[in-house]
Parts: C-alpha cells; sequence; structure tokens
C-alpha cells in the first residue's frame, strides 16, 4: 500500500502486532483480566449459593446477594470518572481492585449471611468503580484509531466471563470449596492491584484535584434510586413491585437533576449536547432494559415450559454470551465507514431475537429459542465497540474519562430497571413457584412482547449516532 493510500486509512496495516506495540500489549492483558475479574465474579454466586446457604443459612435473603452486588456496582461504576481524573488511571484502579481483594476474603470467611451480603455489597462497590474504570483506560492506553478493537475485545471477554464464570463457580461447589472460589477471586483482584500502577500509569488529567470534589447531593439521591429497582426486582407483589419502582424512578430524577447543578458531576453533562454522547448512552439504555428478561426468567420458563434441565436452561442463556462475544471479536476489524451498518444492523438484531423470545419461549421448538438468544447476543456484538468508540470519541476532552466510564454504568443501571419491570410484568401476570402451563406460556410471551416499545426509542438513537 502506498504512503499516500495508509495517510487516508489510519488502519493501514495495522495488525495486532502494531496495535500491542510499544509495551500497550500489557494494559490490554490487564484490562482484559479486570474485566473477566467483574463480570465472571459477579455470576458465580448464581452456582455457589446452593453451597453458600446450605453451609451459613440464610435461604430467604439469597436474592439480596445478587441485588447488593448490582446496587453496589452502578453507584461505584458512577464515581469511576472522577476517580481517575482524581487519582489517576494506575492508583484508582489499585484502590478499587484492593477493596475488591477485601470483599472476597470476606465472603470466602463469612459465618453467617448477614456477613456475606457485607462481602458482597463491597465487592459490588469494588467491581463497579474497576469496570468503569477498564474502560477508561482504554482511552488512556490506546490511540483513538485502536479503540474498536480493543472495545471489542473488552466486550469478546465481558461475554466470556458471563459464559465461564458460572461454571467455575459451579466447579467448585461441586467439589465442597465454595469459599475458595472466593480466596481464587481475592488472589486475582489482588494481582490487578499490584499491577495497575506500573501497567496503567498516573498520567495528570490536567485538572486541578481541589476543584474535583465528589458530589454528595447528587449520589445520596442515586443509591436509593438503584435500590429501588432492586427491591422491584425481588419482592413477589407485583404492587410493590410498582412502588419501589417509582420511587427508584423518582430518586433518579432527583439524582438527574442535582448532578447537573454540581460543580464535578458524575455524568459528562457538557458532552451530552453532543449527538454521538447522548445517542449512544440512549441506545444502551433502551436496549439493555429490553433484553434482560431472558437472563432474568429464561431459566425458570424453560424449566417449566419445556422441561429441560437447570444445566441445559444455563447454556441456552449462555449462548446469547457466545453469540456477543463472538460476533464482537468478528466485526473488530470493520473500518469507520462501514461503523453505521454494524450500528443499525445491531439494532435491527437485537429487536429481531427479542421478538424471536416472544414466540419461541412460550411454544418453542428449543432451536428457535436458541436461534433468538444468537440473535441478541450477536446484536450486541454487532453494535457495541462501535458505540463505545463513538461515545468516547463524541465527549469533549475534559469529559472523556466520564463519558467512557458512563457506557457500563448505564449498561448496568439499564439491566436494574429491566429486572425491576420485568419483575413487575411476571408478577402481575401471576407467576407463582407452581404455575399452570398456559399461565407459563402467556408470561412467557408478555414477558418479551412487552418490551418490544422500548426498543423504539433505540432504534432512534442507532440511527442518530450511525451518523
Amino acid at each position: 500500500m502506498s504512503q499516500v493510500d495508509a495517510a487516508a486509512d489510519p488502519y493501514a496495516g495495522e495488525g495486532w502486532r502494531e496495535i500491542l506495540g510499544h509495551g500497550r500489549w500489557a494494559p490490554f492483558l490487564l484490562i482484559c483480566f479486570g474485566i473477566w475479574l467483574h463480570a465472571a465474579d459477579g455470576l458465580i454466586v448464581v452456582t455457589t449459593i446452593p453451597a453458600v446457604v446450605a453451609d451459613i443459612g440464610g435461604i430467604a435473603w439469597t436474592g439480596w446477594t445478587f441485588a447488593l452486588y448490582e446496587v453496589a456496582s452502578i453507584v461505584a461504576a458512577s464515581l469511576g470518572g472522577l476517580a481517575a481524573l482524581r487519582l489517576g488511571i494506575g492508583t484508582a484502579t489499585a484502590g478499587a481492585s484492593a477493596v475488591f481483594t477485601l470483599a472476597c476474603a470476606l465472603d470466602a470467611l463469612a459465618p453467617d449471611m448477614g456477613v456475606f451480603l457485607l462481602g458482597r455489597l463491597i465487592q459490588g462497590f469494588g467491581g463497579g468503580v474497576m469496570v468503569a474504570l477498564f474502560h477508561i483506560a482504554v482511552t488512556r492506553a490506546f490511540p483513538e484509531r485502536h479503540w474498536t478493537r480493543i472495545y471489542a475485545w473488552v466486550s469478546a471477554v465481558w461475554g466470556a466471563s458471563a459464559l465461564f464464570g458460572p461454571l467455575v463457580g459451579g466447579l467448585f461447589a461441586e467439589a465442597g470449596l465454595w469459599r475458595a472460589a472466593y480466596w481464587a477471586f481475592a488472589a486475582q483482584a489482588l494481582a490487578v492491584a499490584v499491577c495497575s500502577p506500573f501497567l496503567l500509569g498516573n498520567k495528570a488529567s490536567g485538572v486541578p484535584v481541589s476543584s474535583l470534589r465528589v458530589p454528595w447531593r447528587a449520589l445520596v439521591m442515586l443509591v436509593p434510586g438503584v435500590l429501588g429497582f432492586a427491591v422491584a426486582s425481588v419482592v413477589g407483589s407485583a404492587g410493590l413491585a410498582a412502588v419501589a419502582a417509582a420511587i427508584g424512578i423518582g430518586f433518579l430524577g432527583l439524582f438527574f437533576h442535582l448532578d447537573r447543578r454540581e460543580h464535578t458531576p458524575l455524568l459528562p453533562e457538557r458532552s451530552f449536547s453532543a449527538a454521538p454522547v447522548r445517542a449512544g448512552l440512549l441506545m444502551v439504555l433502551c436496549f439493555s432494559i429490553a433484553t434482560i428478561s431472558f437472563s432474568v426468567y429464561g431459566p425458570l420458563l424453560l424449566v417449566q415450559i419445556h422441561h429441560v434441565s437447570l444445566l441445559e436452561a444455563g447454556y441456552m442463556v449462555a449462548i446469547e454470551s457466545v453469540a456477543w462475544s463472538v460476533t464482537a471479536v468478528t466485526v473488530g476489524r470493520v473500518r469507520p465507514a462501514g461503523e453505521p451498518f454494524c450500528i443499525k444492523l445491531g439494532a435491527v438484531v437485537i429487536a429481531l431475537g427479542l421478538a424471536g423470545f416472544a414466540i419461541s419461549v412460550p411454544h418453542g421448538p428449543l432451536w428457535a429459542i436458541a436461534l433468538s438468544a444468537t440473535l441478541q447476543g450477536g446484536g450486541f456484538g454487532l453494535s457495541w465497540a462501535f458505540i463505545a468508540r463513538r461515545v468516547a470519541a463524541g465527549a469533549i476532552e475534559a469529559e472523556r474519562e466520564r463519558a467512557a466510564g458512563a457506557l457500563p454504568t448505564t449498561q448496568m443501571l439499564s439491566y436494574s430497571i429491566g429486572s425491576a419491570l420485568a419483575a413487575i410484568v411476571a408478577n402481575g401476570l401471576g407467576l407463582a413457584l407452581v404455575t399452570p402451563v398456559d399461565r407459563l406460556q402467556s408470561i412467557g410471551f408478555w414477558i418479551f412482547f412487552a418490551f418490544l416499545p422500548v426498543t423504539l426509542p433505540g432504534f432512534r438513537a442507532a440511527w442518530r449516532l450511525a451518523r
């Protein structure tokens, strides 16, 4: 390729040797490992919790082992951009990893469910900051022309973690060593804490640290806002869930209102006027809310309607993660000219998967459910890396860290909201421990079909982002 062609195409000739050259392979591996750590640990509780409650009791509180982790993760992730600016990316990541390490150790030593839940809460806080910081680290460690490839691999690692995290937890649990699972993750987090300052660095942001104050008023509103959706996702009454979700919406509204007035906001306020940032975050919000139902209720419906085993149901859910990972890596080499097509196609494919679930989950066959999972995961894989790059690149320089950190925060918050809304639909339609098949089929239709309208603003945002 001529020098003129190379100048016109900044991607020209750049394989992984060039992308990871100049010592960038080390932060790349650390970023991928950190994403694995948060995503996999967030899910090992799925397969270790039966062994946990058999050992220390507290079966009535099992739902909160998930809810508290997610609440803390969302709140903490919102602080990622500010932490990077105040402490530097390396120090902030080391601190968050150290908190994560201590929390894993606390879970491993838990004598009862109360201590275990405290450990899960602290784990969520450390993990939430970590995942935001690793998204920010991509923009710090790599030139912008490489962001898409790196974000594609980050997305692939996230999907692989969702597949292998429960498997790892299951192996420990089957061996009667559930505490060892948390010790293992404590050791991994400790390694991240030790390596982060050396591999990620602490390049100054150029913003006076004295001006970077924590916006406590907004943060205080965010906690009950997220907690309201967490409560809505675990209570069994549709009425109580609706009240909890309404409270969550109210406090989230106050959070956004107060954050705009803060001297140091958590969100990239000035960058919201930029179309890529606003459209990218809205697209993630809508499609994440709309698609979480299968992860939450898919296994239950598959077991009770189609009489598959829990293991088989778990693998059906895992198909979505595998499709996300494979597709993300496949499209990672797409040039900027192809990004708009991938973003639009991703939105369409996600919606097709959601519509497919509404038809196939109630009535089958199983291959159609697997196809729907492939479409839904593949749609996210098609578009995620390009959404991430455009959101980060579209923000003003002073808010790039906040914009990059806002993406995983938005995703986690959306899943929390979607889980709460799915619970309202399911409980409102009479879901119970023993539910007639015809009722389950009705729930299986509406729990997916009811979310199709949520994708409409997501489509509009996708088309705006693709401009």
